[in-house]
């Protein structure tokens, strides 16, 4: 399967159960659809690792949130993306959530009837923009993901070394 960037992916079951609870990831779920839905993308530092941003259609719910973030803060959090339309419905994008993987753990793309789901333009680039800060923040020592990514990024390197090795 060739895998593109800034589409959306779902992951395998396989990748939760070997890198869950440890990395507080979302859990899969079947239940008629599968989800949680996550956006791709490559980062510079790594091509071959690939970036994973589970998105939500609890808008509200987290639209909610991040106006509870932003006044405790006083500034515009990191924390998510917010979209009118993807596949006409309401989304947000968890860059608090967002983790690396490989391309073996991608299970298929995301598709409506058959249809690739298009991602707006200025949401990609508004969760590159984020991701990026993110990234920056990480190598600042700062934890800014419910992730460990540090421990994780090492993890998937020693994987994807093992792979060349073999």
């Amino acid at each position: 399967m060739e895998i593109l960037e800034e589409k959306l992916y779902f992951i395998k079951d396989e990748f939760i159960e070997k890198y869950n609870p440890y990395y507080n990831l979302m859990e899969n779920k079947s239940f008629g659809t599968k989800r949680p839905t996550y956006f791709c993308f490559r980062y510079k530092m790594n091509t071959e690792i690939l970036w994973f941003v589970p998105m939500s259609t609890k808008y509200e719910k987290y639209l909610k949130i991040n106006e509870d973030i932003k006044q405790k803060i006083n500034r515009e959090p990191n924390n998510f993306v917010f979209a009118r339309n993807v596949g006409g419905k309401k989304a947000v994008f968890l860059i608090q959530n967002m983790f690396p993987t490989l391309e073996k753990y991608i299970d298929r793309e995301y598709t409506r009837q058959g249809m690739t789901i298009k991602i707006p333009k200025s949401v990609k680039k508004e969760i590159g923009k984020k991701a990026r800060n993110i990234f920056m923040l990480t190598n600042k020592g700062v934890k800014a993901t419910f992730t460990n990514l540090p421990e994780f990024i090492k993890d998937i390197e020693n994987e994807l070394e093992t792979k060349i090795e073999r």
